[in-house]
């Protein structure tokens, strides 16, 4: 049994967004809106945080939502907000993820997702994908009120398993998660899933992988 810790990011690594176009074309706006509506609203929850205010995912999301509807012309902006949120209880599974985490479990590591989300909402997610028995646990930001990628985060999660960040690994499909991770002096796996090359300025990961299951490979 090794002690060690694999972190997964959720949205985008785990589970995906593809939903969320759809779910912007149903209320009448392009579905490009999905990626500029996800975009700007990491942007705000950093500008937020760089602030030093913490908000939820949540009520970023609504807020971020409301502000590019409107500004949009959008003619049913309540109605149009709740029904494209409530996407993010419904994400699927990418197909890889059920056996990169049963690697993690017959390697005897823990599989721990770290997510800018809300624990209720992820817990959801992987129960609706079949996944619970092999995750170990959840941590959500707003247990530390503190968003990824500032280091802290990483660095709490870390002492929350009794691991030291040398023991521990973060496998996420953002360079900016990754690059946060290895700040805090953990490893980094990226797995490109939207993007086809590493952020240059981010700081080259430990290593990066093409699937899942090779990103648990190349972190255990």
């Amino acid at each position: 049994m090794t002690s060690r810790v694999i972190l997964f990011d959720v949205i985008e690594t785990l589970f995906s967004l593809a939903p969320l176009k759809d779910r912007f074309l149903r209320n009448g706006a392009p579905e490009e809106s999905a990626d500029l509506f996800f975009a700007q609203l990491l942007r705000d929850a950093f500008a937020l945080s760089a602030a030093g205010v913490f908000k939820p995912f949540p009520e970023i999301a609504q807020g971020t939502l409301r502000v590019l509807l409107e500004s949009k012309g959008h003619q049913d902006v309540d109605s149009a907000v709740k029904d494209i949120l409530s996407v993010f209880g419904e994400l699927p599974a990418h197909p890889d993820v059920k056996a990169a985490l049963e690697s993690v479990h017959q390697a005897g590591a823990r599989a721990v997702l770290l997510t800018n989300g809300s624990r209720a909402n992820t817990e959801k997610l992987v129960a609706g994908a079949g996944l619970t028995e092999l995750v170990d646990d959840v941590i959500s930001i707003e247990d530390y009120q503190i968003w990824k990628p500032r280091s802290d985060v990483y660095r709490e999660a870390c002492q929350t398993f009794g691991v030291s960040p040398a023991e521990a690994t973060l496998i996420a499909a953002h360079a900016w998660d990754v690059h946060g991770a290895m700040q805090a002096g953990l490893d980094g796996v990226w797995v490109r899933r939207q993007d086809t090359i590493f952020h240059p300025l981010m700081g080259k990961p430990t290593s990066m992988a093409d699937s899942l299951p090779e990103a648990v490979k190349a972190a255990l």
